[in-house]
């Protein structure tokens, strides 16, 4: 009985990884439509994780949840100087304005899309390491074993494989970065309406005296 091609089975493998991490992520959704809303903050911690209510713009009443505020935001916008004698706070944050999440809050580090990224990141970094090691582990376990013509044969087989798996790390990283990109533009997209929200809430507050100028 023969032995098992155990490096063909491993590049077998990484292949079928690769395979399937372009699948996950041709079956990631894309970013969805948006709405920007006032977030009145009900609870924040220091790094920024908190709790909101906000007005659903696409039906009555309120809804609340978890978010990333801006932990760097202006003193003014927090508590328990947004409003004294409370512990809310504000800050402005988007809904999702199509589909069946209508009216959800949104949030880049809890998109799943995101997440499904990072998963195809991984599969493919796997099935390209593992295509690698099969492919070089077979050349090398062909070389010990044969000679001549047929050894040349093999050498170019696992050459060819070598340069699939090349091509196929090339495109990942395009992939990946293309996600990035995307990333980030949404969120350069998002800075400017972030700050023109702030600077429009600051300027509805009504100024408050120093204690300094207040004892004159």
């Amino acid at each position: 009985m023969g032995r098992m091609p155990v490096f063909r089975w491993v590049v077998v493998l990484g292949l079928l990884l690769v395979t399937v991490s372009f699948g996950v992520w041709w079956a990631t959704p894309g970013f969805p439509e948006l709405k920007q809303v006032d977030l009145t903050v009900l609870r924040e911690e220091p790094d920024g994780t908190c709790e909101v209510r906000w007005s659903d713009p696409f039906a009555s009443g309120t809804r609340e949840g978890s978010y990333l505020c801006d932990p760097e935001r202006d003193p003014v916008l927090k508590a328990p100087a947004y409003r004294p004698g409370t512990d809310l706070a504000w800050d402005t944050g988007f809904v999702v304005a199509e589909g069946p999440d209508r009216g959800e809050l949104y949030s880049l580090e809890q998109d799943d899309g995101s997440r499904a990224t990072v998963v195809s990141d991984v599969l493919v970094t796997a099935g390209v390491l593992l295509t690698l090691v099969g492919a070089m582990g077979g050349t090398v376990r062909s070389a010990t074993r044969t000679s001549g013509v047929r050894a040349g044969v093999l050498h170019r087989a696992e050459r060819d494989v070598l340069r699939r798996a090349e091509r196929l790390r090339e495109a990942a990283e395009q992939v990946s970065g293309d996600h990035e990109r995307a990333v980030r533009a949404v969120r350069d997209a998002w800075e400017p309406l972030h700050r023109e929200a702030v600077r429009e809430r600051l300027g509805r507050m009504p100024a408050v005296p120093s204690r300094w100028a207040a004892g004159l």
